[in-house]
């Protein structure tokens, strides 16, 4: 696929709202975080809810996937 092809279709998923975060993403970004701070946690809801909390302590990272999720991004599981 060419990369005006890609840039095409990267532009209809963000004005879709089709992009997502994985779980692997926060899992890799957010951590060490979620070890800290919200250990003991559910997934899901509550872990983001607990990370959003704690968003001043965060590493740069987490703090990107977190303002995602609360901008209105899903989390996927892919």
């Amino acid at each position: 696929m060419t990369r005006l092809a890609w840039a095409a279709l990267l532009s209809a998923a963000m004005a879709t709202g089709a992009l997502a975060v994985s779980v692997g993403e926060i899992a890799r970004k957010c951590g060490d975080d979620a070890k800290a701070y919200c250990d003991g946690v559910g997934y899901g809801d509550p872990m983001t809810e607990c990370l959003a909390e704690h968003r001043s302590k965060l590493a740069p990272q987490c703090k990107v996937i977190v303002d995602r999720i609360r901008n209105g991004e899903s989390v996927s599981l892919f």
